[in-house]
């Protein structure tokens, strides 16, 4: 993909990577669809479609976020051969994975979707993959070519290093950042060991690293091929663009002080589902 102009100097030339076995060329920064729930669909619209702009081409959605679908959707309609649809969708029972799996369509005004995450808990594993769950529905829409390949996510990356064994998921989304780091040492080895595909969630830890060109690099240097970025704003949008533009490795310095900021940064927050929260210091 030629390279286009950015907001700043210079031109911004996405690089892209191989998403496991799906074969999938996913840009590097992926677009996280939750924030643009909050900002009027004309705003989201322009969003999207200048994160596609500057070669962001996978965006991952879920009928559970508010209408988020829905502006992605209205955003990519005419433009749809050059994204790459994430969709989370909920597996544990037959008609909820066929519900959100009809909705998601409908939302994305698509007949087709490249990539569901079988969205599924340790507790209700066992019945997601049974015969009345959720996962017999994605693999016969898979055989109708109404999705391209199933991929599973959770918070718990030491559970879906287990999942992927099964040998049905092409690629995972798991919460990975320098801080909440547990996907290095079980999961990411299996998955590049399995050719599954890796694509980080809470990449930022839901906002509270600020040090986001580090933050970045410290994912792809790690086994992911993508980090799903929330944006809401064409400045976001812009900046993380041009991150994913200048993929280095971090220096010896520089990963001196990542491990010294999370050090820091877990006596002040708390770890949830990846996220950092605030310790409350008042309990």
């Amino acid at each position: 993909m030629a390279g286009v102009k950015g907001s700043q100097k210079g031109v911004i030339k996405m690089e892209y990577r191989v998403l496991g076995k799906t074969g999938l060329k996913v840009s590097v920064v992926g677009f996280g669809g939750i924030p643009i729930a909050k900002v009027s669909e004309d705003e989201a619209v322009e969003v999207v479609r200048r994160a596609m702009d500057l070669g962001i081409n996978l965006f991952h959605t879920s009928p559970t976020y508010g209408d988020s679908a829905t502006k992605i959707g209205r955003a990519i309609r005419d433009r749809r051969e050059e994204c790459i649809l994430n969709v989370k969708i909920f597996g544990v029972s037959r008609e909820r994975t066929q519900k959100g799996l009809e909705s998601a369509l409908k939302m994305l005004q698509t007949d087709r979707i490249e990539i569901v995450q079988f969205r599924i808990t340790p507790e209700q594993f066992e019945q997601g993959l049974g015969k009345e769950g959720g996962l017999n529905v994605l693999l016969k829409a898979q055989e109708e070519g109404i999705i391209e390949h199933i991929g599973i996510t959770d918070h718990d990356p030491n559970f879906v290093a287990e999942a992927i064994k099964t040998g049905y998921f092409s690629n995972v989304v798991v919460p990975f950042n320098y801080v909440y780091n547990e996907a290095r040492e079980k999961l990411i080895p299996l998955a590049l060991e399995l050719g599954v595909g890796v694509a980080a969630m809470k990449p930022l830890g839901r906002g509270a690293l600020t040090n986001v060109a580090e933050a970045l690099n410290y994912i792809w240097e790690h086994g992911a091929s993508t980090a799903i970025v929330g944006m809401k704003s064409i400045r976001e949008v812009e900046e993380n663009a041009s991150i994913g533009s200048k993929v280095q490795p971090l220096t010896p310095k520089q990963k001196r002080r990542l491990k010294s900021l999370a050090e820091t940064l877990l006596r002040k927050y708390k770890i949830k589902s990846g996220a950092l929260i605030p310790i409350d210091e008042r309990a």
